[in-house]
């Protein structure tokens, strides 16, 4: 019976606590004053001009992962904003980085390619796990057809984006990745 309940479970589980992680990172924001909101989407907007400038945005020195780490964390554990996507009832925190830790309970935000943060020259690049047993995630993903809408809420600013285009990328294949 156990074995039988543990997706379910554990579904819920990380349901709850990803609705919590939300919640207190919009708590956060919404009590954020209005010059620390504007330093702090300033400070995104200047990282994703650097990050546009660089030979190599894969290649992080200490100081570009400190700054990196530290841009658009405003509760401290990491999460830069979340995503919505309606068309599918699925909701998820976004994490700095892609590590096997932030993957297996949400969304990472892939390091060298822009901040969520919208704008010309840009290319954010979300990565998400799929059927996994412990949580859901993207695993209705396959469901999104072009012309569907999803959301990123970033601080306290809604941008919305249509899908265009759906493509598998392996690890390998970054060009796709690029600004």
């Amino acid at each position: 019976l156990g074995i039988m309940l543990y997706p379910t479970v554990s579904d819920w589980w990380n349901s709850f606590h990803q609705t919590r992680a939300i919640a207190s990172y919009s708590d956060t924001v919404a009590t954020m004053d209005n010059e620390i909101y504007d330093q702090l989407w300033q400070e995104a907007e200047a990282y994703n001009a650097a990050l546009a400038k660089k030979a190599n945005p894969y290649f992080f020195t200490e100081e570009d992962q400190a700054l990196y780490d530290s841009t658009l964390n405003v509760s401290g554990t990491g999460i830069m904003g979340y995503i919505d996507i309606p068309e599918i009832k699925c909701t998820l925190p976004i994490y700095h980085g892609t590590s096997h830790a932030v993957l297996q309970i949400a969304v990472g935000h892939v390091e060298g390619t822009s901040l969520p943060v919208g704008g010309g020259g840009t290319h954010c690049v979300l990565s998400g796990h799929r059927g996994l047993p412990s949580a859901r995630l993207f695993t209705d993903l396959d469901q999104l057809v072009a012309g569907d809408l999803f959301l990123l809420q970033i601080l306290d600013e809604t941008l919305t984006y249509e899908v265009d285009q759906i493509r598998i990328v392996l690890p390998t294949e970054v060009s796709d990745l690029t600004i």
